[in-house]
């Protein structure tokens, strides 16, 4: 088909869509320029603020985008205004609260979910070749069967492995294979095999400080069977006998010593980019993400290189793993203004092309997400190893009203159960209530 006509009919569709939805505000753009949008319109002027993260290793590639999108659409200017990821929901709050959200933004796929439900999001279904993603990545941007984020970096997150530290003990052979699961007896004996605390060395690095890195703790009880959310997600489930026993077994860990003292007051900050960084713990919660920091420290001679692996988390029957998946994204505000929507979706269409991928893939902190560019990574690489947790990950709620507030209740509770405060099962219980509360009151 045309494209010229293709764009004119996307035009359309989307007019009659937002008409549909309660319409917008189509005196927002002027008409300019001298090319044809469809059959003999005027392409409309527009200008897109895109709001980007501040990874360093993409910021050349996104400039790159804006160029070569404005020289195809010279009636098109594209503001790019870098967003650090600090305090990233509150920004996004305030922009929602204030009428000044961006049109598109590129950023964590956790950060826009919850908006979906309410109208702020335009749906991308029709910009995005599906074909060439596994559905686990689509389904977790997904809300109510439409799909809000286009994923084109993604990550797995398992558990980051100092192997310097298991080489020193003759234990790298109590780590689990490549490629293979193990149980969490096998875990804790690898674990212990590390632990020195006469030395401050810990075999693995535990947290509750906050909400950060908070689906390591998830992951933890998932291995014993539990789940977070119920399969329609809308209520906590977390208080089940399983989730009981996983939590059981952090504590034991504590018990045990096989954890940095004060795990409850911890932070993940502080346990992954300065702990595990300075060999102070022989495995924590992690990803390819924090690696991009790691060779940095390394580098500069901040941290003394070791060999840094990647591997499942454990499962009570070794048989499987539980994984959570993260990554960066491009998605499309609501701003109820249609000209800007219809060169949004067009800007994120091109941007998310197999070509523009694959320049985003020579950048460390990202792995690609079409299956077609899954060969730029060799197996045994992090990035491949990563991209074999993929089917392991479970559902984290992103997408569940509240879910910032449900989070920020949670630690607090594993606060509790690692002091002994309260015994796992009224941890659990007691944020299943609150979580349940939180969530029934943001659906409203």
């Amino acid at each position: 088909m045309n494209k010229r006509i293709a764009a004119g009919m996307s035009f359309v569709l989307l007019a009659g869509l937002l008409s549909a939805c309660g319409g917008g505000d189509s005196k927002s753009s002027p008409s300019g320029g001298t090319g044809a949008s469809g059959g003999t319109a005027p392409k409309e002027n527009v200008e897109l603020t895109w709001w980007v993260d501040t990874r360093e290793d993409v910021q050349a590639i996104y400039e790159g985008y804006k160029a070569e999108f404005e020289k195809a659409n010279p009636n098109v200017k594209i503001n790019i205004v870098k967003t650090p990821d600090d305090k990233i929901s509150e920004r996004i709050s305030i922009a929602v609260n204030t009428s000044q959200l961006p049109d598109v933004q590129q950023g964590s796929i956790f950060w826009p979910l919850t908006y979906a439900k309410k109208g702020l999001l335009v749906p991308l279904d029709e910009v995005i070749d599906k074909a060439d993603f596994e559905n686990s990545s689509l389904q977790s941007v997904a809300v109510d069967g439409k799909t809000y984020i286009y994923p084109n970096s993604m990550t797995a997150s398992g558990l980051l492995v100092n192997r310097d530290l298991f080489k020193a003990k003759n234990a790298e052979n109590l780590l689990p294979a490549a490629g293979g699961t193990w149980t969490y007896d096998q875990f804790l004996q690898a674990a212990k095999a590390v632990n020195d605390p006469s030395k401050q060395v810990y075999g693995f690095g535990m947290y509750a400080g906050d909400s950060g890195g908070d689906q390591g703790n998830h992951m933890f009880l998932w291995g014993f069977g539990a789940k977070t959310w119920s399969d329609d997600n809308t209520k906590a489930v977390l208080n089940s006998p399983e989730g009981i026993e996983g939590l059981d077994f952090m504590v034991k860990m504590i018990d045990e010593g096989v954890v940095p003292p004060g795990a409850a007051g911890l932070k993940a900050g502080a346990v992954i980019n300065e702990m595990f960084l300075q060999s102070k713990v022989g495995m924590t919660f992690g990803s390819v993400g924090n690696v991009g920091a790691f060779t940095k420290a390394f580098n500069d001679g901040s941290a003394k290189k070791f060999d840094v692996d990647l591997v499942p988390y454990p499962s009570k029957d070794g048989k499987s793993s539980s994984s959570v998946l993260f990554g960066y994204g491009t998605w499309v505000w609501n701003t109820k203004n249609e000209a800007k929507t219809k060169w949004s979706k067009e800007f994120v269409k091109f941007i998310n092309t197999k070509e523009n991928m694959e320049k985003m893939a020579k950048a460390s902190s990202v792995i690609v997400t079409r299956k077609s560019l899954s060969k730029t990574y060799e197996e045994n690489s992090i990035q491949g190893k990563t991209i074999k947790l993929f089917k392991y990950a479970g559902n984290i709620g992103a997408a569940i009203p509240g879910y910032t507030e449900t989070r920020n209740a949670f630690f607090p509770e594993l606060q509790a159960a690692f002091t002994k405060k309260k015994t796992s099962k009224q941890s659990l219980d007691d944020w299943v209530k609150k979580a349940n509360d939180i969530v029934t009151a943001a659906s409203k």
